[in-house]
């Protein structure tokens, strides 16, 4: 216990710390880096009292998405014959998703359910995502889905 930790009670984990905790192993340095990039978006303050409980899960739902995408992006096999890497369309869903879920948290006066609000947000993109021709191999749909699992999930 530091000086400190002794004089004003017990340091809060970091964002990075939080999250390792919902995990069986310790995050890969990719996903280590996607949850602090996360993390700056989803502050406290930003997530307000209704969620602020819920942070270190929320930002590993989108984390999660985020290193997937910089995982695809960095490697050719993830590359149709034309070039077009899938890592693509899991990075602009994923980036799709979270302005979905700021759009509903930067609401205001805040709605009474923003994680509701926030699943069907992300339902919505589904559909326009699915009806849309920029998702050929149907990655960014996919990555659609599993956020709206992860955050329905904790309704």
């Amino acid at each position: 216990m530091g000086l400190f930790d002794g004089l004003f009670g017990r340091r809060r984990p970091t964002a990075l710390e939080a999250v390792s905790a919902l995990l069986d192993a310790p995050p890969s340095p990719r996903l280590a880096a996607a949850v602090e990039e996360v993390a700056r978006v989803l502050t406290e303050a930003r997530l307000g009292p209704a969620l602020v409980g819920r942070r270190p899960q929320l930002i590993l739902a989108f984390a999660r998405q985020s290193a997937d995408a910089a995982m695809r992006l960095s490697s050719s096999h993830w590359a149709s014959g034309g070039g077009h890497n899938v890592g693509r369309d899991v990075f602009q869903a994923y980036g799709a998703a979270l302005g979905a879920f700021l759009g509903v948290v930067d609401r205001r006066p805040r709605g009474r359910t923003p994680l509701l609000d926030a699943v069907l947000a992300i339902e919505g993109l589904i559909a326009v995502w699915r009806a849309g021709p920029g998702d050929p191999d149907g990655y960014g749909v996919a990555t659609l889905h599993e956020i709206r699992r992860d955050l329905a999930a904790l309704l």
